[in-house]
């Protein structure tokens, strides 16, 4: 056996490598990770702007530096809540700005929902809410 098979059994890991099922798990959740990882975008290219850290992040968050950075890694499935809560740290309106562009975050390879479908389905959404139905009924020729 070769001196070069040698060194790199020596340091080959004993464990199994997870990576075809990471890329499985990637493929069946890439329709809100793209979302995901357009916030991410937003809160970093926001903090940036603004000169904070995690840590000063965290502090107006009310919640760990660690979290923060797990935020950050752009594959965390957030709520509403974290999302809330950054665009308040931040001064962001981060959702309005992530489905501003429906076909670009549509998730091309979605089985069923694709850009122009996309748009559809966002509009359906907004006409047959209750909210906007409630909207419509109280708005003034201006639209207030």
């Amino acid at each position: 056996m070769s001196k070069a098979i040698e060194l790199l059994q020596s340091h080959q890991s004993g464990a199994t490598s997870k990576w075809r099922a990471d890329a499985e798990w990637r493929r069946d959740n890439e329709f809100w990770l793209t979302y995901s990882r357009h916030i991410t975008l937003q809160v970093l290219r926001g903090m940036d702007e603004q000169s904070v850290t995690q840590a000063e992040l965290a502090r107006r968050m009310g919640c760990t530096q660690q979290y923060v950075s797990n935020l950050l890694k752009g594959s965390s499935n957030m709520t509403l809540e974290t999302i809330a809560r950054l665009e308040i740290a931040l001064n962001l309106d981060i959702l309005k700005t992530a489905l501003a562009d429906v076909d670009k975050y549509a998730a091309p390879n979605h089985p069923h929902i694709h850009g122009a479908k996309a748009r559809e389905v966002l509009e359906a959404s907004r006409n047959s809410s209750p909210v906007s139905a409630a909207k419509k009924d109280t708005t003034d020729e201006d639209g207030y």
